[in-house]
């Protein structure tokens, strides 16, 4: 960049020494370099693709209700939490009948009442990783409140155990070939 005073003494005109600095100041105030005008260019341009970019992207936007796509959305977002809560609520049905099945409960009413009690929302048992905590605590008092509720491991053996005596046992039949029954003893009718 060539200065102005040389541009000028170049062409035969020149400043006086007392006005040199208000000729400067005068000269940046109103002018630009090539060099800076050529930023201020590349800048305009850079500015202008990216006003022609997002303007293009705003028509593709045309006739879009904003508030319809936030209601969709909002929908979406309704429909997939309900799905979520059912998908969770049949994994615990599923884990309840597993572990139901495992303690050997076999009453239908005493089942539904069992699952609704551990997944009540007040004071049921908290679901976290794929279990119910403390659901054996739980299944020990509900067997301390109802005896035939389900068989322990114990009772379990203790009932093969009885069931082995009585198949080995001997039994004793009656007059046509039948097991004698342990009620009453047989009497014929009196017929005169």
């Amino acid at each position: 960049m060539k200065d102005i005073h040389k541009i000028l003494s170049e062409v035969g005109l020149s400043v006086p020494e007392d006005k040199k600095t208000e000729f400067d100041n005068a000269v940046r105030e109103n002018y630009k370099t090539v060099a800076e005008v050529g930023k201020i260019t590349a800048a305009r341009d850079n500015f202008e693709g990216q006003l022609n970019a997002a303007n293009a992207t705003l028509k593709k936007f045309e006739g879009i209700d904003p508030e319809k796509i936030n209601e969709t959305i909002q929908t979406y977002k309704t429909q997939a939490e309900k799905a979520e809560k059912k998908f969770i609520s049949q994994l615990q049905n599923d884990w309840i009948e597993k572990k139901l099945d495992e303690y050997g409960v076999k009453s239908p009413y005493a089942r539904r009442q069992l699952a609704a009690d551990c997944m009540s929302e007040d004071n049921g048992l908290k679901w976290k990783d794929g279990a119910f905590f403390g659901f054996d605590d739980f299944m020990k008092s509900a067997k301390e409140k109802d005896a035939g509720l389900y068989q322990t491991a114990e009772e379990k053996a203790a009932a093969e155990k009885e069931a082995a005596k009585k198949k080995d046992a001997p039994t004793f039949t009656g007059p046509a070939g039948d097991p004698a029954s342990d009620s009453k003893k047989y009497t014929p009718p009196v017929i005169f």
